[in-house]
Formats: structure tokens, C-alpha cells, sequence
């Protein structure tokens, strides 16, 4: 199976043009980009959304973007993991299937606004926000118990994306409160596997100030993460044996590399 980078432009320019085509820009965003990734996986349209039962005393069927002929499931999800819950655990619990979710991550991404009336770009500008392998491990707190196991994979393909969004909503310039008008895939730069659980554990961040005991205030500064994604994270890396809590600065809990 062949996942390049050449590849990805390509299948992402036909579907560009295929969007434009039928439906004009804008329409689809979220499910152009969803397509591109189903198809950059097996560019079969026979092996997606195929139905999959599971074997329980009660069956259930779900559908699997993307059954391959070796019998592996690909999942793909474009934003948080926490919905495929009750999914995934189908997989895992009722069927044999192999298990890959594919969750892409926005590491390069320019912001262009349009004009709601004219829709000519105002601006263009590169976002200083870039998601990394550790926000896609931030999001794997309900899933810890399949980390390891030889049926769950996790495949974070880098990309380079044009956002554009509508100056719609509120405050200076209309931009605080405004929706996306369209994600455009530009490029893939890299793709990370997280197979084993050694994968996970490589994720912790090589900084000398994680060497002593260090507060999620400095964790947040290391690994740029923050809200509810800074601590989901040290609540996976503690559960894979990585870190533990070692007392208390203050009111904050100290955490140490073990």
C-alpha cells in the first residue's frame, strides 16, 4: 500500500476539482478532506463504506470508511477522537478486524479571510497554531486500553492547509466567532505510526526542564499544549508508566519522569 506524498497532492488536486465541479467551493470542506484521506489509504471505491458485523449474542453493524482486502479497518477522523468511542470499541470488543485511525493533524496552516460580500481574500497570513503528534496522544484518554494492543494502530499524517474563513463574526474585524469557509489539504510533510506502546512513550518531550520535577505549567511550555489537551496528555503519559505525581509546588501537583 502505498501512502506518499506525491500521491496525497494528486488524489487532493482531483478532489478539488471534483468539488468544484459539482458543488463549488466551500460546500464540503470537512468531507473533501475525508474523501482525500479514504483515498490516499486504498484509492478503491469498493473498499469504502462497507458495512462491518460484529459478533455478539445481539450483532451490531457499523461502517468502516475503509476495509482493505488484507481485512484491516481504516478510520478517519478529522477532528477530535473522543466521538469514535463507542465505534471503536465495537471494533475491538465484537469483531478480529485490525483497527488503524487515521487522524490528520493542521502542523503547517495559512488563514486567508473573505469578504462576506465579495468574497475576495481581505488577508493571508500563517497561523503560529500547529498540531503535533501530541495533540492526537492528548485525545487517547478514553482509549488507553487498546494502546499496545496488536489490533489498534494510529497513523498522523502532518499536513500543510489553507483555511479560509468568513469575516462573519463578531468583535474588531469580524474575525473573533467566525466560521471556516473552506480547509483546503495543500500538502503532506510527514506521517507518524503509533503501533506499539513504545511509539507512545517516544512521544514525551526531550527537554532538560522535564529532568527535574516539573508543574503542567512547564509541561504546557515544553510541549505547547494547553486547556483540558495539557492535562489529558500527563493523564496518558502517567498511565503508560511514563511520569508520576511526586508532590506539590504550591497548589500545583509536581510530576516526575520515572
Amino acid at each position: 500500500m502505498e501512502m506518499g506524498k506525491i500521491r496525497f497532492m494528486r488524489i487532493a488536486g482531483e478532489e478539488l476539482s471534483r468539488e468544484k465541479l459539482r458543488d463549488g467551493i466551500g460546500l464540503l470542506a470537512e468531507k473533501r478532506l475525508h474523501s482525500v484521506l479514504k483515498r490516499w489509504v486504498h484509492d478503491d471505491f469498493s473498499c469504502h463504506e462497507i458495512k462491518i458485523e460484529g459478533t455478539g449474542t445481539r450483532p451490531r453493524k457499523f461502517v468502516a470508511d475503509v476495509l482493505l482486502p488484507s481485512g484491516e479497518i481504516y478510520e478517519v477522523q478529522t477532528g477530535k477522537l473522543y466521538p469514535m468511542r463507542t465505534k471503536l470499541a465495537f471494533y475491538m470488543e465484537e469483531t478480529t478486524h485490525p483497527v488503524t485511525v487515521l487522524r490528520p493533524l493542521l502542523a503547517v496552516k495559512y488563514v486567508s479571510w473573505l469578504d462576506n460580500e465579495t468574497g475576495k481574500v481581505t488577508s493571508r497570513k500563517k497561523s503560529p497554531k500547529k498540531q503535533t503528534p501530541l495533540h492526537a496522544l492528548a485525545e487517547l484518554k478514553p482509549f488507553l486500553s487498546y494502546i499496545g494492543s496488536p489490533r489498534f494502530s494510529l497513523c498522523l499524517p502532518l499536513l500543510e492547509v489553507d483555511e479560509y474563513r468568513l469575516l462573519d463574526g463578531w468583535g474588531k474585524g469580524g474575525k473573533r466567532g467566525s466560521h471556516r469557509y473552506e480547509l483546503i489539504p495543500l500538502a503532506l510533510l510527514d506521517t507518524v505510526y503509533l503501533r506499539e506502546k513504545a511509539d507512545y512513550v517516544a512521544l514525551f518531550p526531550t527537554d532538560e526542564r522535564l529532568d527535574r520535577p516539573f508543574t503542567a505549567k512547564t509541561f504546557g511550555k515544553v510541549s505547547r499544549l494547553g486547556g483540558y489537551a495539557l492535562y489529558d496528555a500527563l493523564a496518558v503519559f502517567e498511565a503508560l508508566d511514563v511520569i508520576e505525581k511526586c508532590g506539590k509546588e504550591g497548589r500545583a501537583a509536581l510530576y516526575r519522569k520515572k
